[in-house]
């Protein structure tokens, strides 16, 4: 829609807006507003791309701000058990002679920081995508603020040389009827608008322009603390590296008592899964008794009242309550309230409390390596949760004590039932449970055991399900 100018200096210069023509419309008003009838449209379609240059820098940051949030608070909290770990690891150096628990804490405490580090990477990774970002809006909002310089100059030079107001009035007189004068006229007014809309288009696009900028060299100072950040943290994850590899290189020296260890700690988790098992099949024993003696009850119930055992189809249909999902029958279930324990116990996978406050896995389920031996493989039926000298164990789920022993290597054990399911909480300094005992998530049921010579304390955690050893770690929610 571009005319050369009649009255410029250089005929090959092309406007976009053209000079006014006698008898019909200025063109320069239907390029910028179209037909009449459709001029409050292309005037919310200058709105509409205006308020989309002026958004476009608060919903990048919308979208990025949601995950640097939550790496920030993981930041957090694995600097929290970082802290943890180096004052559990001071209490352990205390001790002069070098052990495993030295070594486990060791373990752990590389294991946070590599996780930092990767936490820091990703955070770099969000900023340099914002950096990029941020380039991409500031050269567009060049190329904007650059069009619409042109634009306005090309306006004003056009007003300029048709500033004659005989120009003006005679676009209005060559109209062909007062209707058609009247729409020339108001066509003149939307363009005055339109020239004063554009200039402050022009001075909204420098600010926000400025803001980018502004922007662009606060996320970069950002990045510069967070890559001074992930430099340190790797520094340290090399020292503590080599602080492992000391400790590893004095532990060989003790291999014969390391073994002995071991073999100590699997003849007490056997005597500890015997005894589970006799406690474990009394418990299915008793409930077969309960369940025989409610079924005899039963039969003289309904011997007694024969017309109260056949039901109308009346009154099954009362008491149907849609279809169930099928279920092996199981002694441990007899009754409605362990079918439901047991139901919430499933339902409850990956989301259960950890049985301490604060600790993490330093010994996993089932066979597996031995940290220092290489040609040893130890087997673990649960999970040991190392912790801070005598914190509290909780039971994970509600349920009920079927009992408290004591063993002179495994210390304290509280079994508790829930449903068909059972959980096992060894290795405790004493119990704050007693048999029969109702207990509720979260409550306490003892302190956890530390040994005086290794300065290891840790909490021995066993699921179950009948008599079947389930991996803890499933059931417990991620940390």
């Amino acid at each position: 829609m571009s005319h050369r100018t009649t009255g410029g200096n250089d005929p090959g210069n092309f406007w976009i807006f053209p000079p006014l023509e006698r008898n019909r419309p200025s063109s320069v008003l239907l390029f910028i507003f179209g037909h009449p009838k459709n001029i409050d449209l292309h005037r919310l379609v200058i709105i509409f791309l205006l308020t989309l240059l002026a958004a476009a820098p608060l919903g990048a940051a919308a979208q990025t701000s949601p995950s640097r949030a939550e790496l920030e608070r993981s930041k957090q909290d694995l600097q929290r058990q970082l802290d943890q770990a180096n004052r559990e690891l001071l209490e352990t150096k205390k001790n002069r002679k070098i052990t495993m628990g030295q070594l486990r804490l060791l373990q752990n405490r590389i294991s946070l920081r590599n996780r930092l580090i990767e936490n820091i990477n990703q955070d770099i990774g969000l900023i340099n995508n914002d950096i990029n970002s941020a380039y991409r809006d500031i050269s567009l909002e060049k190329k904007d603020l650059d069009t619409l310089k042109v634009q306005y100059a090309r306006m004003v030079v056009y007003s300029y040389k048709t500033r004659s107001a005989y120009d003006l009035v005679n676009f209005i007189l060559s109209a062909k009827s007062f209707n058609d004068a009247i729409r020339r006229y108001e066509y003149l007014k939307q363009y005055r608008a339109f020239r004063i809309n554009q200039a402050s288009s022009i001075l909204q696009t420098e600010n926000l322009l400025k803001e980018k900028i502004q922007y662009l060299n606060q996320t970069r100072q950002g990045r510069a603390t967070v890559l001074a950040s992930q430099q340190k943290e790797r520094v340290k994850l090399e020292q503590e590296k080599q602080e492992k590899d000391q400790v590893i290189a004095s532990l060989k020296g003790h291999e014969k008592e390391l073994l002995a260890d071991i073999r100590q700690k699997q003849t007490a988790q056997r005597k500890l899964s015997s005894t589970l098992s006799i406690l474990i099949r009394r418990e299915i024993e008793e409930a077969k008794k309960g369940e025989a003696e409610a079924a005899r009850k039963n039969a003289a119930v309904a011997t007694a009242a024969p017309a109260a055992a056949s039901p109308s189809p009346r009154s099954s249909m009362n008491t149907s309550s849609g279809p169930r999902p099928a279920r092996p029958a199981n002694p441990l279930e007899a009754t409605p309230e362990a079918l439901a324990l047991s139901r919430d116990f499933e339902a409850n996978k990956g989301k259960l409390p950890w049985p301490v406050e604060s600790g993490y896995i330093s010994d996993p389920f089932g066979p597996h390596q031995h940290p220092l031996l290489e040609k040893v493989e130890v087997d673990n039926y649960g999970v040991n949760i190392s912790t801070a000298p005598g914190g509290l164990v909780r039971a994970v789920f509600s349920g009920e004590v079927v009992t408290v022993t004591n063993d002179a290597y495994t210390k304290w054990t509280v079994l508790i039932r829930h449903g068909e399911y059972f959980t096992v909480y060894s290795n405790l300094a004493r119990a704050s449970v007693r048999k029969g005992e109702q207990v509720a998530t979260k409550q306490p049921v003892g302190t956890a055991f530390t040994n005086q010579d290794s300065g290891e304390t840790y909490v021995h955690f066993l699921v179950m399900k009948n008599g079947t050893f389930l991996n803890p770690a499933n059931w417990l929610m991620s940390r």
